[in-house]
């Protein structure tokens, strides 16, 4: 005869709990990160474009994106910002505007501010750490700010950048030029910065090429055309002066070109421009375009781009050009020579050269044209660059997590 031994009940299974005490729960799912990004104007411009890319990229259960603009008025990519679920919040920079931010952050409750307003980020991030946002990033996409050389800006910009050091937990530049321009020339000491290069759509490039080689190989028609394309926001640092200067030495010297003026338009500016293509005899061949969706298009049936800026912190439209073989001609800005260390194609020349210089090397540029085989293989070097945009969103998105 067998005996089994019998355990007895551990009392703790069925005892009630104790008085006070609470059941385990388990952890509660946390909703997506809120990022509120700061910017000037929602127009087609190189970081509002790859605002808006990252927007319609982000998993909407990650990541819950709106816009605030200090300008106060309506951009081209309102619309669109708005289709893709997310909000344009129009913050006027006054006497008004800490309260008008305040409020915004009350309502919103962001997790993050991204602002990209400049060394005005100070100001922006002082108001979002009063508004309890966890995560404040200073984000520098010119080596310059508009402040000026004067007293009066110069300790503005100082201001700007004292409070930026209180309030920042983190600062992000687009180059190496631009951290150094807008914050500090020791940054590396500063355990905040970080560099993020832009990055670019290459699937949109891919089209460009492939309609390329859709429509034959070359364009009969324009054949002997040379296509210059300037690409920017109406504002006196783009220097849209200084490319039809440029352009009309290039026509002088019997070169077959015309030149595309592409970008939101100002009257001002545009009369101001006409006139002197006009004064310089070149006004029939200089095309006022506009904005146009279809940059990397535009840019693929084009002989060069040309880029004037005097300041800039690292323009995309240069890594556009290159992801579809088009040849660069830019001034020398530091941005853009941190590009040339890592892809070919640009040249840069300083904005202190002639006209005659510049032309031409631009007519050595444009004297033959990149084959499709040269295109696809510019697009494959990019892909392989820091320059993506699968990089760039991955980089962003570690800095709000």
């Amino acid at each position: 005869m067998t005996s089994e031994t019998v355990l007895p009940a551990d009392p703790r299974e069925d005892a009630e709990p104790e008085s006070g005490s609470e059941p385990e729960s388990e952890p509660q799912p946390r909703g997506p990160v809120r990022v509120l990004e700061v910017l000037g104007r929602m127009d087609r411009a190189g970081v509002e474009l790859r605002a808006l890319n990252l927007l319609r990229r982000l998993d909407p259960d990650e990541f819950r994106l709106e816009f605030a603009v200090t300008s106060g008025a309506a951009g081209s990519l309102d619309d669109e910002i708005r289709e893709l679920g997310s909000e344009v919040h129009y913050c006027r920079v006054d006497w008004l505007f800490p309260l008008r931010f305040l409020r915004l952050m009350r309502q919103v409750r962001p997790d993050v501010v991204h602002s990209a307003v400049a060394t005005f980020s100070g100001v922006v991030l002082v108001l979002a750490r009063l508004g309890g946002a966890r995560r404040r990033v200073a984000y520098f996409v010119s080596s310059a700010d508009r402040h000026g050389t004067s007293l009066r800006g110069q300790v503005q910009r100082a201001v700007c950048r004292w409070l930026l050091d209180w309030c920042a937990t983190d600062i992000v530049a687009v180059s190496e030029a631009a951290m150094r321009g807008l914050w500090r020339e020791t940054w590396r000491l500063d355990e905040r910065c970080r560099i993020i290069y832009n990055g670019v759509e290459l699937e949109p490039s891919g089209v460009a090429i492939a309609a390329r080689r859709r429509a034959g190989e070359p364009e009969i028609e324009e054949s002997d055309t040379v296509t210059v394309v300037h690409i920017a926001r109406p504002d006196p640092l783009k220097n849209r002066v200084r490319a039809v200067e440029v352009f009309a030495a290039l026509r002088g010297r019997s070169v077959p070109a015309r030149l595309r003026i592409v970008g939101r338009q100002d009257p001002v500016e545009t009369a101001e421009l006409t006139v002197l293509a006009e004064r310089l005899g070149v006004a029939a061949e200089v095309e006022f375009t506009g904005e146009i969706r279809e940059i990397p298009r535009l840019l693929a049936g084009s002989s060069l781009l040309l880029v004037t800026s005097l300041h800039e912190g690292m323009p995309t439209v240069v890594l556009e050009a290159l992801a579809v073989g088009t040849p660069v001609l830019s001034a020398d800005l530091p941005g853009v020579t941190e590009i040339a260390r890592l892809l070919p194609g640009v040249t840069t020349l300083p904005l202190s050269a002639s006209d005659v210089l510049w032309a031409d090397t631009a007519e050595m540029l444009t004297a033959i044209p990149p084959t499709l085989e040269q295109r696809r293989e510019a697009m494959r070097l990019v892909r392989r660059s820091p320059f993506t945009m699968d990089s760039w969103q991955r980089d962003i998105t570690a800095v709000w997590s």
